[in-house]
């Protein structure tokens, strides 16, 4: 079973931003241009194997809200600082989850926090390649870059859920 219903109501939501006022004209219109753009380009389902920890969501809320606000406050002294501006380097890091929900969500969070970008995703390994700035010795960097992206992932898995078992996956779904 996939969810469309979401998405058909995100849409919709979208083009009410748009006109800006919701009105009865507005929600026709709405609903038909969703219709019409489902039909025109109809895209794969959410699966649901998948579910989501409230817990799970808030920890992982709290963990990124910190991690926003201490990344922030580094980068704001590297900026200011004086001396010689920091190196930079790309770690690759291999998730243990490959899952596109994992992937993706993991990501994008790195790319989220100030001073880290996902660069590069090797999709079948599950590897991002993520920049970062080199701050401390430059031997210690990609263990620590590893470590943090990890327990982010845990953050993620516990938030969203396990993979399901193998025998458990859909047909179009690869294992991990």
């Amino acid at each position: 079973m996939t969810l469309r219903l979401p998405l058909a109501v995100a849409m919709l939501l979208a083009w009410f931003a748009l006109w800006g006022r919701v009105t009865v004209l507005n929600a026709v219109g709405g609903v038909l241009v969703v219709l019409v753009l489902r039909a025109a380009f109809p895209m794969p389902g959410l699966p649901t194997t998948r579910r989501l920890s409230p817990v799970g969501l808030a920890v992982l809320a709290g963990y990124v809200a910190a991690d926003l606000v201490r990344s922030s406050l580094q980068m704001a002294w590297l900026s200011v600082r004086p001396g010689p501006t920091p190196r930079s380097g790309i770690v690759a890091v291999r998730l243990r989850d490959s899952s596109d929900v994992v992937v993706v969500t993991v990501s994008q969070l790195l790319t989220l926090v100030p001073g880290t970008l996902t660069v590069d995703v090797d999709v079948p390994t599950g590897t991002l390649y993520v920049h970062v700035p080199v701050t401390g010795p430059v031997e210690e960097v990609p263990e620590a870059v590893r470590r943090q992206v990890h327990a982010l992932e845990r953050r993620v898995v516990r938030a969203v859920g396990a993979a399901p078992p193998r025998d458990a996956r859909g047909a179009g779904e690869e294992a991990s």
